[in-house]
C-alpha cells in the first residue's frame, strides 16, 4: 500500500472513465454525511481499497471508485490515503473495473422493480458505450436479456424515457 495526497488522484478517461460514471450512476444517491464520517473513511478504505495507476504527473482510480469519491467528498483535498498503485495494461484494468461494478450491481441488487429498472438501464447504456466506442463486448453470461433475469426483471419491457432537445439545445448541436 502507498499513500498518496488526495489532490494527485483524478478520475480515469477512456473506457475506465465510462465504468466509473456507470459505477456511480447505479449507486445510492443518500447524501455520504448521513451515514459516514471523515473519522470512519480509514475503515471504508481498508475494507474497499481504491487502486490507483500513474499518469504523467497525476494518479488515475483504476478500482474503488466509489470508495475514493466517498473520501473524496468527506476529507480536505491535501489529506492522504491508502491506495494500491497498478501496472496492469488498460484491458486487464477494464475488465476489473467492469466485473467489480456488475458484481457489486447483481450482490445489492435494490428491492424495488424502479431501481433494478435503473440499475439494468445504466449497465446496458455502459454496455453499448463500451462496445461502440471502445470495442469491449460484455461476457455472454452478462448478455442484455441474461442480465434483465439475473436482476428479477425478465418478462419486463423496460423502457428508456428520451427527451425531447429544445431548440437551444439543437442550435448548440448544430454549431
Amino acid at each position: 500500500m502507498t499513500k498518496l495526497v488526495i489532490s494527485k488522484i483524478k478520475s480515469p478517461s477512456g473506457a475506465l472513465g465510462e465504468i466509473e460514471r456507470g459505477n456511480l450512476a447505479v449507486t445510492n444517491q443518500m447524501p455520504l454525511s448521513s451515514w459516514l464520517d471523515a473519522e470512519l473513511v480509514d475503515s471504508l478504505l481498508a475494507y474497499h481499497p481504491v487502486s490507483v495507476r500513474k499518469v504523467s504527473r497525476h494518479y488515475e482510480v483504476v478500482s474503488g471508485f466509489r470508495a475514493f469519491h466517498a473520501a473524496n467528498a468527506l476529507l480536505e483535498s491535501e489529506e492522504v490515503i491508502p491506495v494500491r498503485v497498478t501496472n496492469d495494461d488498460e484491458i486487464h484494468l477494464v475488465k476489473g473495473a467492469l466485473f467489480e461494478l456488475i458484481t457489486h450491481s447483481l450482490m445489492h441488487c435494490p428491492d424495488a422493480i424502479e431501481a433494478r429498472e435503473h440499475v439494468y438501464r445504466q449497465l446496458n447504456k455502459l454496455s453499448t458505450t463500451l462496445r461502440k466506442t471502445y470495442g469491449i463486448e460484455m461476457p455472454n453470461k452478462l448478455s442484455r436479456r441474461k442480465l434483465k433475469t439475473l436482476l428479477g426483471l425478465k418478462g419486463r419491457r423496460i423502457t428508456v424515457s428520451r427527451r425531447r432537445k429544445s431548440e437551444l439545445q439543437r442550435i448548440m448541436e448544430s454549431r
